[in-house]
C-alpha cells in the first residue's frame, strides 16, 4: 500500500483524495517530475480573420497570423508509474487584455490518447482536452511522420524531414478557456474563465534539439465520422495553410507538472 495523499479531490469524491499528476502518494513524491518528452512543433501561416474567430473575448491576434500544431510523446511518467501517452496541442499567437495583459498562445483544443491526463487537465487546469488516438512519431526516410484519428477516422497528418542541430524556440505561456456547464440549466456555465501556464517545478533538462522542414493537414469530418468532434476538426480543416515554418524536434527529460497554472484576470 502507498502512503496518504494530499486533500485534492475530483469526481468520484466518495473515495477520498484523488491521485494524479499534482497529487502523488507521499511515498512516491520523488517521482513527481519524472518524464521523458519528445516534441515535434510545426506551424503555418493562415487567414487572420479565421484565426481571430476562434479567440474568446478579451483576446486578439498577436504578431504573424499562424496556426501551430505540436505533437508530444510523453514516456516514463512518474505519476503514471512509468506509463506514457501522446498529445496534439493547437496554438494561436494571441494577446490577452483584461485586468492584466499577457502574450503567448491561445490553445483552443488539445487531443490526448489517455483518459487520466484528459480528466485531470480539464478539471484542475482548465485545458480544453479531448480524446484522440495520437500516433507515435514514426521514422520515415530520415524524417518523421505522425497522425491523429478518432475511431479509425484520420483527421490530422503531419510529416517533417531534413533535420540538423538547432536551438529550440523559447517557451511562451499557453492560455486556455475553462468552461464547465451547469447541470439542469442547459446552455449556461457553472465555471467560465481563462487560465494560463506558468513555470513550476524543475525546468526540463535538454537532451537534443533539431530544426528541419515539415507540414501538416487537417481532413474534414462528417457527423458520421466524428459525431462529437466534427465542428472542431472542420473549423481547423477550413483554415488555408501556406508558408509552413521550421519543424522543430526537441527531446527533454523531467520538467514541471502544471501546478503553476492559474486563473488569468
Amino acid at each position: 500500500m502507498t502512503s496518504r495523499l494530499s486533500p485534492m479531490f475530483r469526481m468520484p469524491i466518495c473515495f477520498g483524495p484523488a491521485p494524479g499528476p499534482r497529487n502523488l502518494p507521499h511515498d512516491r513524491e520523488d517521482q513527481r517530475y519524472l518524464k521523458d518528452t519528445t516534441t515535434l512543433s510545426l506551424s503555418a501561416r493562415s487567414d487572420p480573420s479565421l484565426l481571430a474567430a476562434m479567440l474568446p473575448a478579451s483576446f486578439t491576434l498577436s504578431g504573424e497570423p499562424r496556426i501551430g500544431v505540436t505533437f508530444m510523446m510523453f514516456r516514463n511518467i512518474g505519476w503514471l508509474a512509468g506509463r506514457g501517452y501522446n498529445i496534439v496541442v493547437i496554438g494561436i499567437p494571441a494577446r490577452w487584455d483584461g485586468k492584466e495583459t499577457r502574450e503567448g498562445h491561445f490553445v483552443p483544443v488539445v487531443w490526448e490518447s489517455m483518459a487520466d491526463p484528459i480528466i485531470t487537465g480539464r478539471e484542475e487546469l482548465g485545458w480544453s482536452k479531448i480524446y484522440a488516438d495520437v500516433a507515435d512519431l514514426e521514422p520515415d526516410g530520415g524524417g518523421w511522420r505522425t497522425h491523429a484519428e478518432w475511431e479509425g477516422f484520420r483527421f490530422l497528418e503531419a510529416e517533417a524531414t531534413d533535420f540538423s542541430p538547432g536551438e529550440p524556440d523559447p517557451p511562451k505561456p499557453m492560455m486556455f478557456s475553462k468552461y464547465m456547464p451547469r447541470t439542469g440549466e442547459w446552455g449556461t456555465a457553472d465555471v467560465s474563465y481563462t487560465t494560463i501556464t506558468a513555470p513550476d517545478g524543475p525546468p526540463p533538462r535538454p537532451v537534443s534539439s533539431e530544426i528541419g522542414t515539415g507540414r501538416f493537414a487537417f481532413h474534414p469530418a462528417r457527423w458520421e465520422d466524428m459525431p462529437t468532434q466534427y465542428p472542431i476538426v472542420n473549423t481547423l480543416a477550413a483554415l488555408p495553410l501556406d508558408d509552413f515554418g521550421p519543424a522543430r524536434l526537441v527531446r527533454t527529460s523531467g520538467g514541471g507538472d502544471g501546478s503553476g497554472q492559474r486563473i488569468l484576470r
